[in-house]
């Protein structure tokens, strides 16, 4: 069953699309929130309150294109405004950027490549001289496998910029990784 029809049966008041879509949803979905918050609790309530929220305002809900991206802009503007009150609450400073934490779980996905722990490293310390927002769009289409239009509804941003970011982040990876270039081509080729 496509997702369109889940979303579908799930406006119609059947509880069982809900659970499909949580099921098929809800990993991604925990992911992503914890690139925005380390704080698991802050995560998973947002998760669960999403889709409490998407039950009891079926009706109302937009015919989603892409259930995926709906569902990660919704997490994503959910969690940044729990992450905004509670910075309220806890300090008189004003909410920062979020930031956007990525680590590449090499383990994970390049195991069978044995990267050796130096160029392990030597990438994760040149994702962490990528912009929040680079580092975003490289997940969302990498790790999340989403289009570039789902990208855009995503970072909420139009589709050239979401090109631009994947690409300038690329190049700069490249810059950074200037004498190890292969571990980009492995790592990026698994994904597309």
């Amino acid at each position: 069953m496509t997702e369109e029809q889940l979303w579908r049966q799930l406006k119609a008041g059947q509880k069982s699309a809900l659970e499909q879509l949580y099921r098929s949803h809800a990993e991604a979905l925990l992911l992503y929130g914890h690139k925005f918050s380390a704080d698991t609790q802050l995560v998973e309530d947002a998760v669960q309150d999403l889709f409490l929220e998407l039950w009891q305002n079926r009706e109302k809900a937009a015919q989603a294109s892409s259930v995926r991206a709906y569902l990660l802009v919704a997490l994503r503007r959910r969690i940044i405004r729990r992450m905004e009150r509670q910075l309220r609450r806890e300090s008189t400073e004003e909410a920062g950027e979020n930031l956007f934490e990525v680590e590449i779980s090499i383990d994970e996905q390049i195991a069978a490549r044995e990267l050796s722990a130096e160029r392990r490293v030597q990438l994760n310390h040149a994702l962490r001289e990528l912009s929040n927002r680079q580092k975003e769009a490289l997940y969302l289409k990498y790790q999340l496998n989403l289009n570039y239009e789902d990208i855009c509804a995503v970072m909420d941003i139009n589709y050239q910029s979401a090109r631009n970011l994947v690409a300038s982040a690329l190049k700069r990876l490249k810059e950074l990784m200037a004498g190890s270039w292969w571990p980009l081509f492995f790592i990026f080729s698994a994904f597309k």
